[in-house]
């Protein structure tokens, strides 16, 4: 997912705003998303794959085509 500019880019942009020169991300599926409990829920963002934003700027998902949401969170 790194590799994709379009999210790349929204990463980028999220990190500086908190102020991360550098980072690492953690991205997960839904599925996975949705088995954790709530606080661990909380530090995780939300992309809606389906989005106007990704349809129209032709995001391609590699390995789950059926994919509707991803989360990710960044680590210092």
């Amino acid at each position: 997912m790194r590799k994709q500019p379009l999210l790349w880019d929204m990463f980028t942009k999220h990190a500086a705003e908190l102020g991360m020169q550098d980072f690492h991300i953690i991205i997960m599926q839904e599925v996975v998303y949705n088995s954790l409990s709530p606080p661990y829920r909380d530090i995780f963002f939300e992309i809606d794959l389906n989005s106007k934003f990704m349809l129209e700027n032709n995001l391609q998902m590699m390995y789950d085509k059926d994919a509707k949401y991803m989360y990710y969170h960044l680590l210092e």
